[in-house]
């Protein structure tokens, strides 16, 4: 049986992202052809994470093992979804196996090292990677690797209302609290999701907020139908800014992170609003956009926002695998 090994890294201090879109991606492979063996290398706070999910896993806090883990397992490919690594440890791992990089921005490593160069975004093809002949290139929205639940996306039968407040699986920087201060005073149904990696001491602050028209939603397995429910979605700018869309929510966004300041930039310019970036991002005009979003026609502002997300994406990518590299 023909192996694939996904490498990944997450957790409180990382968040979780790198990881859900690797296991999108395993299941979108499984689903096509069961022969394949899929193998998890992932450190530990992901470990319960991947138990629950069916798929065989072995753990190391150390890329530096991956060289000696390769070589026991024999893969036909290696997925590399993370941005601890360097260009030695991709060329390193090419030397054993073919070798694919889930990418975000263009800014980390040389493009040109992998068999298999994949960028989901909506920027992805602005970024001027380098073309190499033997490259399979996956890039742009077409190939947006998104969660199961949004596979097949059937019509959404939920009425839309109020706010949902996201900032992922963790939020180390509070700014779930800055916007309740901010918003705690509108009569608009508000929801809070409380991601896997909020601290039990943070979860305290938040629940103070708590009234009855904010609820507080602990640790969900799926956000897919509170986004569908809701009709402004407050959100980071990774990738739930593209569940959002698919789900014809209207997102507010934020940045905290270099690799989302360009999704934001290109929504931004498209019509989204925009908070900025963290440590300046600007909560004071957070109540008027969200008193003036709720007021609007969804589909007649954002609709040609909304017609950007593939949600079958990952079964596009896995289909490309398999069809270029698994020979």
């Amino acid at each position: 049986m023909k192996k694939i090994i996904f490498r990944t890294l997450g957790g409180k201090g990382i968040g979780y992202g790198h990881f859900y879109r690797c296991l999108s991606l395993a299941k979108a492979i499984r689903s096509l052809d069961l022969n394949i063996h899929i193998i998890f290398i992932t450190n530990d706070e992901l470990v319960d994470l991947i138990y629950n999910n069916g798929f065989e896993y072995l753990v190391s806090n150390d890329l530096a093992e991956d060289d000696g883990l390769i070589e026991n397992i024999n893969p036909v490919l290696f997925i590399f979804d993370s941005y601890l690594g360097t260009d030695e440890y991709l060329n390193r791992i090419k030397e054993k196996t073919k070798l694919m990089l889930i990418d975000d921005n263009n800014n980390i490593y040389r493009s040109t090292i992998p068999d298999i160069i994949y960028n989901g975004n909506i920027f992805a093809e602005e970024l001027r990677y380098r073309e190499v002949k033997s490259q399979l290139r996956l890039l742009g929205p077409k190939y947006l690797i998104m969660k199961e639940e949004y596979w097949d996306n059937e019509a959404n039968t939920l009425a839309k209302e109020g706010v949902l407040i996201t900032t992922g699986g963790t939020d180390e920087y509070k700014i779930a609290v800055k916007i309740l201060e901010e918003i705690k005073e509108l009569d608009i149904k508000t929801k809070v999701v409380i991601g896997p990696g909020y601290r039990d001491d943070y979860i305290k602050k938040i629940e103070h907020f708590k009234t009855n028209n904010i609820e507080l939603i602990y640790k969900p397995n799926s956000l897919k139908n509170h986004i569908s429910s809701s009709k402004i979605v407050v959100t980071a700018g990774g990738s739930t800014i593209y569940e959002v869309l698919s789900q014809k929510s209207i997102p507010i966004i934020f940045s905290i992170a270099d690799n989302q300041d360009l999704a934001c930039r290109t929504l931004n310019n498209m019509g989204v609003e925009y908070l900025g970036k963290y440590p300046d991002i600007d909560y004071s005009k957070l109540a008027k956009v969200i008193e003036k979003l709720s007021f609007i026609d969804t589909e007649d502002m954002f609709i040609s926002i909304f017609d950007i997300v593939n949600n079958n994406g990952a079964k596009l990518v896995a289909k490309n695998i398999l069809e270029n590299i698994i020979e």
